[in-house]
């Protein structure tokens, strides 16, 4: 035991470590005033404000306004002294220069009053074709005089007259049966009911228009809701036979209502004196367009007759 205590007192001793004490920086709020909380005690102003504050109160006195007239004259006797010295160097205001002033163009004399055919680029050029939707928003066509029509008979000669045979021309169109063609279906007086009658058209304003559940005309390829008529011919396919009431009406001077009590009662294409463009092109001939205006105002009820007649004068000056 004496060794060991011998031992420990000849170790060197090493002071003991002190805790050290906890350093926290604080910062004590400005102080107030003894009227209220929520007013501090103000802080010296710095210099810089105060020189703005003087700044603003000269420049709203007179002298602003001195001083303003002033740079204004001024920037006027520079701007001068630069456009000199500018138009004195040679170049820069001609054509040429990139600073160039546009030259106005020269004024078209105004158009003398000359016939209205010499106006035309290609007189040879027919106008635009009268179609129903330009006549429902410009309104019927003025008919055109006869002296300035070139060929009164247009509407009736063949252009194509080659490429159809003499026993083919104004024959009856016959059955022509595709995978696309719908089945014709014929019906009976006795299956016409009082509501389809009821929902016959009478004027184009009382279509209603729809493609999912309307039925296609064959004359203006409108798909509406009213009824149409239905062609008596076994030999007559898809949606050939079906006509709304004004285009029968207007075309041909029929009714549907008639047509669909006739039970003997043929479509147009199937009599062979239909006049819709399709077969009027397939027979060599033009569209006719909206022609039921210019029908009536020679004195025709219906396009079909007015065509017919035009049609008997070609073959008598023939």
């Amino acid at each position: 035991m004496d060794s060991e205590e011998d031992g420990e007192k000849c170790l060197p001793k090493w002071p003991k470590k002190r805790p050290a004490p906890l350093k926290v920086a604080l910062k004590f709020p400005p102080r107030r005033s003894k009227r209220g909380k929520s007013e501090t005690v103000p802080a010296s102003e710095p210099s810089c404000k105060r020189e703005s504050e003087s700044e603003s109160e000269e420049e709203r006195g007179p002298k602003f306004l001195e001083r303003r007239a002033l740079n204004i004259k001024e920037n006027k006797a520079m701007l001068a002294k630069l456009m000199a010295e500018l138009k004195s160097v040679s170049g820069i205001f001609t054509e040429r220069g990139p600073l160039a002033t546009p030259t106005l163009k020269a004024q078209r004399c105004p158009r003398k009053s000359v016939p209205r055919s010499t106006l035309r680029r290609n007189p040879e050029r027919r106008s635009r074709p009268h179609t129903r939707s330009r006549s429902l928003i410009e309104g019927p066509p003025n008919p055109m005089p006869m002296e300035e029509e070139e060929d009164p008979y247009a509407l009736v000669r063949r252009k194509m007259s080659d490429d159809f045979p003499e026993d083919e021309r104004d024959t009856p169109r016959r059955k022509r049966t595709s995978a696309m063609t719908l089945p014709h279906v014929i019906r009976s007086v006795e299956e016409i009911t009082k509501e389809e009658l009821d929902n016959i058209c009478e004027t184009v304003k009382d279509k209603v228009y729809n493609r999912a559940t309307g039925s296609t005309c064959h004359q203006c390829r409108q798909k509406t809701t009213d009824t149409k008529t239905n062609c008596r011919n076994p030999e007559c396919s898809g949606v050939r036979g079906q006509f709304c009431g004004p285009c029968l009406r207007n075309r041909y001077g029929e009714e549907v209502r008639a047509a669909l009590l006739d039970p003997n009662w043929y479509c147009p294409p199937c009599r062979g004196i239909c006049n819709c463009s399709f077969c009027r092109q397939r027979e060599g001939r033009c569209a006719t367009g909206v022609l039921v205006y210019l029908a009536k105002y020679h004195g025709f009820d219906n396009v079909h007759a007015y065509l017919k007649s035009l049609k008997q004068e070609l073959e008598m000056q023939e």
